[in-house]
């Protein structure tokens, strides 16, 4: 079960919502609370202090009320949440609590708790189980909440809430589930330039007046179509230009290829 943060003052601060609609269809905090007995301490000679007992009296005490001739219910529900024995007693046993320990507010908050569990809760909260079906399992285990039909689940009895109001507390519960859930941001790598910006500056540095000629004789195709309508000494004379930038390809030609294997070996 998930509880509050650590230094949070509710343990069970995330359930509560539902803990608390329980103390309300069970008509336990209309009285006496975490200390309430079934028909409000009829089968238990009175009022008694349920947190101030051990479990073993708590046991004691819910065998005298099920031996009560008047019980018609035959039933020892006792705390805030009416838990009758046989469930205390699988409780205290899944969860290895000794006899001696306090069926305090504590106590009951977890037992509570863990029905809770038991019906589902987790489930739902992690989208494992869908709420009509968490409805139902809460309205077998309480005889107070609605089925997901708005009915109560056995016969006889009918639910004190609305399946609105459980809702509205189940919706409260996964809001405060939800919050407390770690956020995991995931690292989003930037891409990295293809040239580093210092190679780009070398090349650059290298390869300068090749630049500057190969920007010279971008214009070779406005030329061809100036021949169409040159004379032949104009084109005559345009030849010569063109021998002239053979000649000067061919002297920078090695220069070029020096200058690639320059910056190939210091990248390597």
């Amino acid at each position: 079960m998930t509880n509050a943060p650590t230094g949070a003052g509710d343990r069970y601060y995330v359930y509560r919502p539902v803990l608390d609609l329980l103390g309300l269809s069970e008509g336990t905090d209309k009285a006496r609370g975490y200390n309430e007995t079934l028909a409000y301490g009829a089968y238990t000679g009175g009022p008694v202090d349920l947190v101030k007992m051990t479990l073993k009296q708590v046991d004691d005490l819910q065998g005298k009320m099920l031996a009560h001739p008047k019980n018609k219910w035959n039933s020892s529900a006792v705390g805030r949440y009416q838990i009758v024995r046989t469930t205390r007693r699988n409780i205290q046993k899944a969860l290895s609590i000794p006899s001696s320990a306090k069926f305090d507010r504590d106590m009951q908050d977890r037992m509570g708790c863990y029905l809770l569990g038991q019906r589902g809760i987790d489930k739902w909260l992690a989208g494992r189980l869908s709420l009509n079906s968490l409805l139902d399992n809460l309205a077998r285990e309480w005889a107070s909440l609605p089925t997901s039909k708005g009915k109560g689940y056995y016969s006889g009895q009918n639910a004190a809430v609305s399946v609105m109001q459980v809702s509205a507390a189940l919706s409260e519960v996964k809001r405060r589930h939800d919050a407390g859930q770690p956020k995991i941001e995931v690292p989003v790598e930037v891409e990295k330039p293809v040239v580093p910006e210092t190679v780009e500056t070398k090349v650059k540095k290298e390869t300068g007046l090749w630049g500057w000629l190969t920007t010279g004789f971008g214009g070779v195709g406005a030329a061809v179509a100036w021949l169409r309508d040159s004379q032949v000494s104009d084109i005559a004379a345009f030849g010569g230009v063109a021998v002239v930038g053979l000649l000067i390809l061919t002297f920078l030609g090695p220069r070029l290829a020096a200058s690639i294997r320059k910056i190939r070996e210091e990248l390597a």
